[in-house]
């Protein structure tokens, strides 16, 4: 399965677990970690990050953001590839999310020890398309953010505004560090 095509599963995925977690109103996180490539290091799962959204600097329509998954457990693990991501508006409610995977730079594995971060970045446009008219979508009030080969997610607030092209966001690989791009 090629990770494009994977990727777009994982956010249908996502928006359905987003739904389930809102209506239950907390989050079940599976415990077993998987064993990875890097060093017999375990994947991260949910349980073993934090997840940051930092804003980037805007310009000419375009939008940026860095998600930041910290390990907060006391052991180390790895973060590989992509990660699933969708909005929601009001409470239940789905935002149109048509996450889209970038392949540069290429998925590697990063390790993580404990309090260590990666980082990908989000870029969207908030330049309606021509079938948007002059509004976008739904501008999204949170976030659900969940790590790479995870089926569990955080949510956090979205204060960033409105994503146009029907909700089309662009995601980078993770890749070492805290910093926004």
């Amino acid at each position: 399965m090629n990770t494009s095509s994977r990727g777009r599963r994982r956010t249908r995925t996502v928006v359905v677990v987003a739904t389930a977690v809102l209506g239950a109103g907390g989050i079940a996180a599976a415990v077993a970690p998987a064993a990875s490539a890097a060093g017999g290091l375990p994947e991260c799962r949910t349980v073993d990050v934090g997840a940051q959204l930092k804003a980037g600097s805007p310009g000419a329509g375009q939008r940026y953001a860095t998600v930041v998954l910290t390990n907060t457990s006391a052991h180390s693990c790895t973060v590989t590839g992509y990660g699933g991501l969708a909005l929601l508006g009001a409470p239940a409610q789905g935002v149109p999310t048509d996450l889209r995977r970038v392949p540069s730079p290429p998925p590697s594995t990063v390790p993580l020890a404990p309090g260590a971060s990666a980082r990908s970045l989000l870029h969207w446009t908030v330049v309606p398309a021509t079938d948007e008219g002059s509004v976008c979508e739904p501008t999204a009030r949170t976030v659900v953010v969940t790590p790479p080969d995870e089926t569990t997610s955080l949510l956090r607030s979205w204060s960033l505004g409105v994503v146009c092209q029907h909700g089309r966001i662009d995601q980078s690989a993770y890749v070492a560090g805290a910093a926004a791009f």
